[in-house]
């Protein structure tokens, strides 16, 4: 089935964005419609060429220490070392489905990652920020990364394009 609209290719996957008549072949074909058009909305406000600009300022005026990166890689490769498989847990706000179901009834961030981080087991947490999938925001990994005690936050979301890693 062809949909007008505007063809996006990834990797060997192609969609459109769908007119509002039309109807999504799939589920995923349905969150990669939303997405994009998450992804449009941001464009408009920001700019990319805005949003590197902002980065690399933000990037080198920062001095304060809780801003810098964390050392995902090596702590999860130090926690490999002891162990033969390493266990990183998600939070997320609903499952992955259109009804969008909640996983909790009151969804505290900080708290879950708290109970996380205190394990030593666990080198890191990840946060799912998919608005589209999973209700999350940006909001939720910075709450993330003042409960973490120094560990490693890695922020989950499907990614589509290039802007959206800035």
């Amino acid at each position: 089935e062809i949909h007008s609209g505007r063809a996006l290719t990834v990797s060997t996957v192609e969609w459109s964005v769908a007119e509002k008549t039309a109807v999504p072949t799939s589920t995923l074909e349905g969150f990669m419609w939303d997405k994009e058009t998450e992804v449009d909305r941001f464009r408009e406000r920001v700019p990319l060429s805005n949003l590197v600009s902002q980065t690399r300022a933000a990037t080198l005026t920062s001095n304060a220490v809780d801003n810098q990166p964390r050392p995902w890689i090596q702590a999860i490769l130090s926690r490999k070392d002891k162990d033969d498989f390493v266990i990183i847990p998600e939070c997320k706000r609903s499952e992955m489905n259109r009804n969008g179901g909640s996983l909790y009834k009151r969804y505290n961030v900080k708290k879950l990652v708290s109970k996380f981080v205190s394990y030593d087991e666990v080198p890191a947490v990840s946060i799912n920020c998919d608005a589209v999938l999973f209700g999350g925001s940006l909001e939720d990994v910075r709450e993330a990364r003042d409960a973490s005690n120094g560990k490693p936050i890695l922020a989950s979301d499907l990614i589509l394009y290039p802007y959206q890693l800035y």
